[in-house]
């Protein structure tokens, strides 16, 4: 018997390391010009890895391309599916944010292109503040070039960092920006007090943040 307790202990300890770490899940709905999108993640930190997904369904723009092959573009909005593995999740306090890239969608405009979420986690309850999200889809700019001033031998302004603080405030720690030649947008490239949240209708959801 004790060798059987023993083996489930064990057997446990694999299953516990892999639900540790700081996360992000849920799944919510929210009607926009009578349209509704449905949106399900998880996203979880493992040392210095992100894993998870996020399912997208519902209308959507039709990302800028040549669909006839004529040179030119189009516009307006599809019912569209699409699936994003997460590699980056980013939390303080109640509120993360995650991104990663599309891995699939039933409009090829989307793959490849990346998907940044942010949520705030509320609490639970009838007497909770509702939770609030916001999300948006980002194309990576080209890049492989470091601005500098032609005047200056050896100029390196553009990889300065500085802090910004509110000056009025001896308390502000303040933010750290940094100035950088890579284009890719993630969860790292906006402070979590800088989105625009939308508060989540009442019923449509939860979303829950875990430090």
């Amino acid at each position: 018997m004790a060798l059987v307790a023993l083996s489930l202990v064990i057997f446990a300890l694999p299953l516990f390391a892999q639900n540790s770490g700081p996360s992000a899940n849920g799944s919510f709905s929210y009607t926009v010009d009578g349209g509704t999108r449905t949106l399900e993640f998880n996203a979880r930190t493992q040392g210095s890895s992100t894993k998870g997904q996020l399912t997208f369904s519902g209308p959507a723009d039709i990302p800028d391309q040549d669909v006839d092959g004529d040179g030119t573009t189009s516009a307006g909005t599809v019912s569209a599916t699409f699936s994003v593995d997460f590699d980056c999740l980013k939390l303080t306090g109640n509120r993360a944010a995650m991104s990663g890239l599309v891995t699939s969608s039933n409009v090829s405009g989307y793959n490849g292109r990346r998907i940044v979420l942010a949520v705030e986690d509320n609490g639970e309850g009838s007497k909770a503040a509702p939770d609030r999200y916001t999300w948006g889809v980002y194309v990576a700019a080209a890049g492989g070039w470091v601005p500098s001033d032609a005047e200056v031998v050896g100029d390196n302004g553009a990889m300065f960092s500085w802090l910004a603080t509110d000056s009025e405030r001896f308390d502000d720690v303040g933010f750290q920006y940094h100035t950088t030649t890579s284009a890719v947008v993630d969860c790292q490239s906006f402070p979590l007090t800088s989105y625009p949240f939308d508060e989540l209708p009442q019923g449509a959801g939860n979303i829950q943040v875990r430090p």
